[in-house]
């Protein structure tokens, strides 16, 4: 027969190591009271995420992750960065239509995950580079965009990272389609994943139109990739205590 209390050590220990393999990501809306008609994401939002809403006159430090813990990851926007179309924030033709409410804001929340908040969808970023700073060299992220707009001149979006505060070499690009016509992208992301900070623990990042328009950013998280060694010692302690169960 089990032992119950193996069972519960057993259970707390991989709990504790899959914890430790994938913290909570860092929740980014883009735009924010301060920005041209654009709003701040409420710090926790509906369903008790945290966020950073930020715009291009800040600088933003120790972002707090989706459970509300101080991080050491900072944001800031990137003037060097020259993209085509043109740079600035808004609601308009977003998500929200022509209505300035992020309530009127239409999306499928079960699509989007954490980033499935009004206030986060509502508005966006066009053609800009940001750096994310304080990262962990050690380490790899996974970053997930979400862009929406109507009416566009580029439909596609092109989120890339770059080597350096240059923004000339591109290290890793993915596409999304942020809309067509009069329909805005509710339901898709892009991600990006293994992505490594620079030996200062930064990634440069931007977007633009992948054929030479506007692109669009309204939301993005960024995640620690697990390391192997955690996700495998979770699953072994995992495998023992299903062992351990079926004796």
């Amino acid at each position: 027969m089990s032992n119950p209390r193996f069972l519960l050590l057993a259970a707390s220990a991989t709990a504790t190591l899959v914890s430790a393999a994938s913290a909570s990501p860092v929740l980014i809306d883009f735009g924010n009271d301060d920005s041209f008609r654009g709003v701040s994401t409420p710090s926790p939002d509906a369903d008790g995420n945290f966020w950073t809403s930020v715009w291009t006159g800040d600088f933003y430090s120790n972002l707090p992750d989706a459970d509300g813990n101080a991080t050491t990851i900072d944001i800031g926007f990137d003037s060097s960065f020259v993209g085509g179309g043109s740079l600035g924030s808004d609601y308009f033709n977003g998500p929200s239509g022509a209505t300035q409410d992020p309530a009127a804001t239409v999306y499928d929340d079960g699509a989007l995950g954490l980033l499935g908040a009004n206030e986060a969808v509502y508005d966006y970023y066009s053609n800009a580079g940001w750096q994310l700073q304080g990262l962990d060299p050690s380490l790899t992220y996974t970053l997930t965009f979400y862009g929406s707009h109507k009416f566009n001149n580029d439909n596609t979006t092109r989120y890339a990272t770059y080597t350096d505060t240059d923004f000339t070499t591109v290290v890793d690009s993915v596409d999304l389609v942020v809309g067509v016509n009069s329909n805005h992208n509710q339901d898709q992301v892009a991600v990006l994943t293994n992505v490594a900070p620079d030996a200062s623990g930064i990634i440069y990042f931007a977007f633009t139109g992948a054929n030479g328009g506007n692109g669009y950013l309204n939301a993005m998280s960024v995640a620690v990739v697990p390391e192997p060694a955690a996700a495998t010692l979770g699953l072994l302690g995992l495998g023992a205590m299903l062992t351990r169960r079926r004796a």
